[in-house]
């Protein structure tokens, strides 16, 4: 195989190379102009790196020259201070731009797109667990933006007889940022979305409780961010949450990228199991070796996906629970080689 993998400075990219080079696979590895990451990719041999913008056309036509697949994960996550109509134009027509280019440049025998488990508006999921067949009605930017590419791929793919597959991601972490999970730091960050307004891809989640970080702040008082944390409803079910081990989700791709079975389709990627607040800072907790707080919020939140679709047909077997990649970070700290590119370096 002779892949492009887009974002290849990114959390994933940067061990999907790894993963497809170990493979045999030859690899051009797409990164953003003067991204000062793309120094994850230096110690791996033999990689052809290119600089593009999604925007840039020129650039992407360039960089797909001599290819047979493409694996697109580049994507810009977080609006910030991005105009929306440039936040689409990277995360929607980017995807259109790259297509464009595997069309000039002879077409390719699959075309892999990372999206994520925001296309099925996780601020209020429509289902428990969320499935392939879920409605996609993200009303957010992100969400829309990515469902956007999603149908640009398939349409496009009929239209120039593309093969293609599509991976919806839950929270891709590293073992280092799972590590940081389900603590007072962690938690009031991700309550704090509420800020953001209709900005958040969750804003759903605070559309009757904006009230919900007051509750948490008043509720922990002065403990320390490192805290960890657990968060249940008023039924004193825990909340809970998908996260992917960014090995899994690399294992995942590349079977999506090589299984007969999968073209034409979307495939949920997660870890084995969700991870209840509970269990999460329960493990926390034990690793540090101190207690955890509990607090209780007016509303329960499960954020949950199957992957019984990628266990079939991929056969797809996520080895990383939570626990294990909390065991990895602290590996890791006690100067035990990785198995994992790092997302920051």
């Amino acid at each position: 195989m002779r892949v492009l993998v887009t974002g290849a400075a990114g959390r994933v990219g940067a061990n999907m190379v790894k993963r497809l080079i170990s493979s045999g696979a030859e690899v051009t590895a797409m990164v953003m102009p003067g991204d000062p990451q793309r120094i994850k990719l230096e110690p791996l041999p033999d990689v052809r790196i290119v600089e593009a913008d999604l925007t840039d056309q020129t650039a992407i036509d360039a960089a797909c020259t001599n290819i047979t697949h493409v694996v697109h994960l580049a994507a810009q996550l977080v609006r910030g201070d991005t105009p929306v109509d440039r936040f689409f134009d990277i995360n929607a027509f980017g995807t259109l731009r790259l297509l464009e280019g595997v069309v000039k440049g002879g077409g390719v025998e699959r075309f892999m797109l990372a999206s994520t488990d925001g296309t099925y508006r996780p601020g209020d999921p429509p289902a428990v667990p969320l499935s392939e067949d879920t409605p996609q009605e993200p009303a957010d930017y992100y969400g829309t933006a990515k469902l956007l590419g999603e149908v640009i791929l398939r349409n496009h793919a009929a239209q120039f007889d593309i093969p293609f597959v599509i991976t919806r991601f839950a929270t891709v972490l590293d073992p280092a940022e799972a590590y940081r999970q389900f603590r007072v730091g962690h938690v009031r960050a991700l309550l704090g979305r509420v800020e953001a307004g209709r900005d958040t891809n969750i804003w759903q989640l605070f559309r009757e409780h904006p009230q919900m970080i007051e509750l948490f702040d008043s509720a922990v008082g002065d403990a320390p961010d490192h805290t960890p944390v657990s968060l249940s409803g008023p039924d004193g079910r825990p909340w809970s949450m998908h996260l992917l081990d960014v090995r899994d989700a690399v294992e995942g791709v590349y079977l999506a990228l090589t299984e007969p079975d999968a073209l034409g389709r979307a495939f949920n990627i997660a870890g084995a199991e969700p991870t209840s607040f509970e269990d999460g800072a329960s493990v926390i907790a034990e690793a540090d070796g101190v207690s955890k707080l509990s607090v209780e919020m007016p509303l329960t939140w499960r954020l949950e996906m199957t992957v019984d679709a990628a266990r079939e047909t991929l056969g797809y077997r996520p080895r990383h629970d939570f626990r294990s990649m909390v065991e990895s970070a602290v590996a890791d700290n006690t100067g035990q080689p990785g198995s994992y590119i790092p997302a920051r370096v």
